[in-house]
C-alpha cells in the first residue's frame, strides 16, 4: 500500500474514526511534511489515525499519552502537527484551520479560519507557514491576515516545511511527486527530487543539510517504498536509502539531535530509525501511529512557594555554533604577522580582530557565509584558509559547532 495523497486523507480519517470500520484501523494512510530544530531529543508529538487525539510519545520508553482529545482541540485533523523550536508550543490542525497548544496541554489558541493545512514554525517562533487549497502562505503565529509566498506554484503545494534555519520552505509538488524548495520570502523553485513516487510527510535535518523522504521511484523494497535522505541543496538528485528502513515506511522526522528518525509502517505502529541507516527500534504496543514530529526537549524547573510547587518551563539554549580564528598579513601565520581591525562578519553578526589578530562570533546553527573587510582595504585584501583561498566561505552551523579558520591578508 502507497502513502495516500493529501486529497484522500481526510475521507481515510473520517472512516478511521467510524467505530463500525475498527477494523479498517489497521491499514494504516500515509499523509504530511517537518522540520527537525535542533536540541535534546524529546517527545514525539502524533496524531492517532483512529480516534484522531493529538498525543505524544516518549522514544526511550515507547510510553504514548492523549495531549489533547479529538473533539477538546476542536477536531484535530489527520494532518502532520508540529513543535516551536523552544519545544514549548504545538502547532495543528482542527476543524477550522490552523491552531496551537502548549506542549503540556491545556486549552487551544485558533490561529487561522481559512481550513489551512500542513502548519510549520520559523525558528523563531513568530511565524507559522502552512499551505490552504494548495497555495503557499504564511501568517504570524499570533495570528492576522496571512500572505501568499511568491513563486510557489499555485495549486499544487503540499506538505510545506520550514528549514532549521528559517530561510529555505521545502515542500511536496502534489502534481509531479517532487520535492522542491523555495526561499520563505519567495523566488524560483529548486527541484531537489524529480518524482519520489510519494506524496509524503519530509523532514529536515536539524544541521539544515539534509532532508529525510518517503521514495517510491528511487528506494523501493519488495515493491513498496522506503525512507531516503537527499542533500537539501540537490538539484534532481536521488536519495540516499536508508537499508534499516522496511517497504512502507512513511511520515519520516529527524530528531533533534540528527541521529535518529522517527517513521510510520504499514501496521501504524512507530519505528526509530539510526539516521546512519543502521539499526531499528520499532514499538509494537503503539498502534494507530502516524503524522509525527520529533519535539526539542524542553527544560522545567520546580520552585516551592506558598501555597505549593510551582512547575516553570523553561526554552533550552537556542542553537548556535562558534567561528573563530585569526588574522595574519601576509602568508605566514606568525605571531608577528597578526592582522587587527580586521572585520569578520557571518550573516548579521561580526567581530574585529583584536591585537593578536583574533576574531570570534557566535552564530545561530544553519548555513552562514563569512566575509571580512579592513583595515587596509586599499592595499589589502583577505583570503580564508590560505593566501590563494576564497574571499567568502560558507559555513555549516551546528549547535556547539567550532570552526576554526585563518585569514591571510596578502596586498593587492
Amino acid at each position: 500500500m502507497f502513502a495516500l495523497s493529501k486529497r484522500w486523507r481526510g475521507l481515510l480519517g473520517t472512516l478511521l474514526a467510524t467505530a463500525t470500520i475498527a477494523g479498517f484501523a489497521a491499514v494504516a494512510a500515509a499523509p504530511s511534511a517537518h522540520a527537525a530544530f535542533p536540541g535534546t531529543n524529546g517527545p514525539i508529538v502524533w496524531v492517532n489515525s483512529l480516534t484522531s487525539d493529538l498525543q505524544t510519545l516518549d522514544p526511550s520508553t515507547g510510553v504514548a499519552s492523549v495531549l489533547c482529545p479529538f473533539a477538546t482541540c476542536g477536531d484535530v485533523a489527520h494532518t502532520r502537527p508540529e513543535v516551536s523550536a523552544n519545544g514549548q508550543t504545538i502547532v495543528f490542525v482542527n476543524g477550522t484551520g490552523i491552531a496551537t497548544v502548549p506542549i503540556t496541554g491545556g486549552g487551544f489558541t485558533q490561529i487561522t479560519s481559512d481550513g489551512g493545512d500542513d502548519p510549520s514554525y520559523t525558528p523563531d517562533g513568530s511565524t507559522i507557514v502552512y499551505q490552504a487549497n494548495f497555495v503557499l502562505k504564511r501568517v504570524a503565529a499570533t495570528g492576522g491576515s496571512s500572505t501568499t509566498i511568491s513563486g510557489a506554484e499555485p495549486g499544487v503545494i503540499d506538505e510545506p516545511e520550514v528549514s532549521p534555519n528559517g530561510a529555505t520552505v521545502a515542500y511536496n509538488n502534489d502534481n509531479n511527486d517532487n520535492l522542491e524548495t523555495i526561499p520563505i520570502g519567495g523566488g524560483l523553485p529548486n527541484i531537489v527530487i524529480s518524482d519520489t513516487g510519494e506524496n509524503d510527510q519530509v523532514s529536515w535535518s536539524p544541521d539544515g543539510t539534509k532532508i529525510a523522504v518517503t521514495d517510491f521511484d528511487h528506494c523501493a523494497v519488495a515493491g513498496e517504498p522506503t525512507i531516503g535522505v537527499v542533500s537539501a541543496t540537490a538539484n534532481n538528485a536521488a536519495p540516499t536509502c536508508l537499508p534499516n528502513s522496511q517497504g512502507d515506511d512513511f511520515d519520516p522526522s529527524f530528531s533533534p539531535d540528527g541521529t535518529k528518525i522517527a517513521v510510520a509502517n504499514i501496521s501504524g505502529n512507530p519505528s526509530i530509525l539510526n539516521a546512519n541507516g543502521i539499526g531499528r527500534t520499532d514499538f509494537t504496543s503503539v498502534s494507530n501511529f502516524f503524522e509525527n514530529v520529533w519535539a526539542v526537549q524542553a527544560t522545567t524547573t520546580t520552585t516551592t512557594t506558598a501555597p505549593g510547587p510551582t512547575t516553570t518551563t523553561t526554552p533550552p539554549p537556542p542553537c548556535s555554533g562558534t567561528l573563530t580564528g585569526t588574522a595574519f598579513k601576509g602568508s605566514n601565520p606568525k605571531p608577528k604577522k597578526a592582522l587587527a581591525g580586521v572585520i569578520v562578519a557571518a550573516g548579521s553578526a561580526s567581530s574585529t580582530t583584536n591585537s593578536a589578530g583574533a576574531y570570534s562570533i557566535t552564530v545561530p546553527c544553519g548555513t552562514v557565509t563569512k566575509t571580512s573587510t579592513g583595515p587596509e582595504t586599499k592595499t589589502r585584501v583577505c583570503h580564508f584558509g590560505s593566501k590563494s583561498g576564497p574571499t567568502a566561505v560558507t559555513v555549516t552551523v551546528t549547535n556547539g559547532s567550532v570552526d576554526i579558520e585563518n585569514l591571510f591578508c596578502k596586498k593587492k
